[in-house]
């Protein structure tokens, strides 16, 4: 069985960490195979785990192109590409639901519901079993740090045995010791055989050892960083665009 990290944030989101900083604590200290990078509304650290998979050909430690888009009402979706063409850019943020589906399955990809019944970001369990099927959602975390109760857990799996869906587990690392909270193990060693999993509905999530604590000092840069540096940073690249659109 393969180990992978799923749901894990960098510096070109909200993260802390930088794509080299984690390719290399799980190159050194782990025995994990893949790792899904999901920046909010963002794919760029997938070109730069390419640039590290290239200065490390013996690794076997492989990147996996992911993204977590915020559709509208602020709801988070999860979007993995395991086949080419992968994609230059996410879709646009905030759109509605279906739409945003409806773009992501288009360009290949596979659709996972992040912490699923967690407040404000999290679609709801309801929501979800009311439009699964009608929009052929793929998946679901099962395990999540933020939705970690066993009471949340079952009455996911209770849905889940209606609708058939994936069921994966996401760690939402913005930390180094956070990475290894939520392991995914599937058959296999590789990105496609992750792939291959995910389709055949063969992973299995599992807890992953207790992390160490984050220091106080840095769990608040990581907030401001959420709440007020990246913000901005979107909001700069969007008005980047528009002009640049306008002046063409």
């Amino acid at each position: 069985m393969g180990q992978a990290i799923l749901h894990i944030h960098t510096t070109y989101s909200d993260g802390l960490a930088t794509v080299d900083q984690i390719l290399d604590e799980v190159e050194r200290h782990s025995d994990v195979d893949v790792v899904g990078f999901t920046d909010h509304d963002d794919v760029r650290a997938w070109e730069r785990a390419l640039r590290w998979k290239r200065d490390h050909p013996h690794s076997r430690v492989q990147p996996l192109c992911g993204v977590e888009l915020t559709v509208w009402g602020f709801k988070h979706l999860l979007i993995y590409h395991f086949d080419d063409p992968l994609p230059k850019a996410p879709p646009p943020k905030f759109l509605p639901l279906d739409k945003a589906v409806r773009q992501a399955k288009s360009a290949g990809g596979v659709v996972i519901v992040p912490h699923v019944d967690v407040f404000w970001v999290g679609m709801g369990r309801h929501r979800l079993a009311r439009v699964a099927r009608e929009l052929a959602i793929d998946g679901i975390e099962l395990l999540t740090p933020c939705q970690g109760s066993d009471r949340s857990i079952g009455n996911l799996l209770e849905m889940n045995r209606k609708h058939g869906l994936l069921t994966v587990g996401g760690s939402d690392a913005h930390h180094l010791e956070d990475l290894y909270r939520v392991v995914v193990e599937f058959p296999g060693r590789t990105v496609a055989d992750l792939g291959r999993a995910f389709a055949e509905r063969t992973t299995l999530p599992r807890w992953g050892p207790i992390a160490a604590r984050v220091p106080l000092q840095r769990q608040l840069r990581q907030h401001h960083r959420a709440l007020v540096l990246h913000p901005c940073e979107q909001l700069q690249s969007w008005t980047r665009r528009r002009m640049a659109a306008r002046s063409s």
